[in-house]
């Protein structure tokens, strides 16, 4: 019988994070993310203000249905030795067959300028071309956000090219923009 990536969600670690299966008590912690004005700017989901627990628990169900489902993988970002929930990221749209899978991310505000997310990410890099066997990792970004983009940048992520109008988000349309990172061009140790 062959091991799957999907067997048993995996955890992650680094020496100050844990990325862990997300659970319905991380619904509160989570809640207070996604109505941060600063993190939703660039965000596609809910309008800030009215981002309600039962809005978080069906995010939580969405993470464990993408797991269950073995379309994606979406941990809590978690501080040791305290377990909770600062952010979230993950994979999804991953394709065995292709060999291939998109991320996303997103942090609590206080959190932010800390290295949190680019350890976080570069963890997942490490588990998407080591055990998930990935071969292309892709990236959208919403148009604008510089954040994102430069962490991208900075983990060896091209940009590829712009989706043109691709989001509607806050009563406009946005260009996405497209980013991808190939197995071969990954060095981090």
């Amino acid at each position: 019988m062959t091991h799957s990536i999907f067997d048993a969600f995996p955890t992650l670690e680094t020496p100050r994070l844990r990325l862990r299966r997300i659970v319905p008590g991380d619904a509160t912690a989570w809640l207070k993310v996604w109505t941060n004005p600063d993190v939703m700017r660039y965000l596609a989901g809910f309008e800030v203000d009215q981002a309600t627990i039962k809005d978080m628990n069906g995010l939580v169900s969405w993470a464990d249905g993408i797991y269950l489902q073995e379309t994606g993988l979406r941990w809590a970002i978690t501080l040791k030795p305290d377990d909770t929930l600062v952010g979230s990221c993950g994979f999804h749209l991953y394709s065995a067959a292709n060999r291939c899978a998109e991320i996303g991310y997103e942090l609590n505000r206080d959190y932010w300028r800390q290295g949190i997310m680019a350890e976080a990410v570069t963890t997942m890099l490490r588990f998407g071309f080591g055990p998930m066997n990935l071969h292309r990792i892709e990236a959208n970004v919403t148009e604008g956000n510089e954040a994102s983009a430069g962490l991208l940048r900075h983990l060896g992520f091209t940009h590829e090219g712009s989706w043109r109008e691709k989001e509607y988000l806050r009563g406009r349309w946005h260009d996405l923009w497209q980013f991808g990172l190939l197995e071969d061009e990954f060095t981090l140790l």
